[in-house]
């Protein structure tokens, strides 16, 4: 763990912007399936500028925080700091020596269980959040990538006492999470998938744009029609489980505009209205 958050520290060096500010924050994560009851963490990095900022969470993979996605969350991050956002990189995994593939398959731990674990620690790091003195805590969003994007879905219901002012779920679980109707969303929500994506297959998440599956808040499903598992992580294609994951630069490019823009229209009227947001709400 040391040596992860060593690695962690010296990514944030190197890719964020210069002007962003990090620190450390750690905090016991509280989850339904005890077990897995851990002091968790992440880096949480501010814009250059007065607070309160908005705060993003990006969650991992299923795989933790390995290199690739290391550099991919940081990538996501610094968009979101040049655009006045907060970021915190969440490790549920790395503290509870749960990386290395572990958490990839339903062998060890059932999806419902995995999800569990990941949407806890997003409510659990918001209560943290609101806490800080350089965040807004009316204006925390969620993003997650794959099994963090299935946790970021499940949040889209909302926690006990609060929810996520929005969401942006990568290539989740579709077919676990929106394989039904009547799914009653608190949080609005945009959700980008791979149509040839074979790992987290699309077909019920591009299904769930018709009227009744998903009510309550605003929710949007962009798909790519060339874009497999893991486009927006930097790495050549190459088979993983048996599933194939690729880099699609320009579908990544498109999904970072859409959700930028979609946090932007979402946030409170007081921070829409305030630089260096005012002006950039459509």
């Amino acid at each position: 763990m040391r040596n992860l958050c060593h690695w962690l520290f010296f990514l944030t060096a190197v890719l964020l912007p210069a002007h962003a500010h990090a620190e450390s924050l750690t905090f016991r994560s509280e989850v339904t399936t005890n077990e897995f009851t851990a002091t968790i963490g992440g880096n949480l990095s501010l814009p250059k500028g007065k607070g309160p900022f908005p705060v993003v969470i990006l969650l991992h993979p299923c795989g933790g925080l390995d290199e690739v996605v290391l550099t991919t969350l940081q990538s996501h991050s610094g968009e979101l700091l040049s655009s006045g956002f907060a970021t915190l990189i969440l490790d549920s995994y790395g503290f509870r020596n749960l990386t290395g593939g572990k958490m990839c398959s339903n062998r060890l731990y059932r999806s419902d269980i995995r999800y569990g674990i990941r949407r806890d620690d997003a409510f659990n790091a918001m209560v943290v959040l609101q806490r800080h003195a350089n965040i807004s805590k009316e204006n925390i969003f969620l993003l997650g990538l794959s099994d963090g994007g299935s946790a970021a879905l499940l949040s889209a219901k909302g926690g006990p006492a609060d929810h996520f002012r929005a969401i942006a779920s990568y290539y989740p679980d579709c077919g676990k999470l929106l394989g039904g109707v009547g799914y009653v969303y608190r949080s609005p929500t945009i959700v980008f998938v791979g149509e040839k994506d074979d790992w987290t297959p699309p077909a019920e998440c591009i299904k769930s744009r018709s009227p009744g599956v998903v009510t309550g808040a605003e929710f949007e499903v962009i798909s790519y029609p060339n874009a497999y598992h893991g486009f927006d992580q930097p790495r050549p294609m190459r088979k993983v489980l048996g599933y194939t994951m690729a880099y699609d630069r320009e579908a990544t490019v498109d999904s970072r505009k859409r959700y930028i823009e979609f946090f932007i229209k979402n946030l409170t009227a007081e921070l829409k209205a305030a630089p260096p947001f005012s002006g950039k709400a459509k």
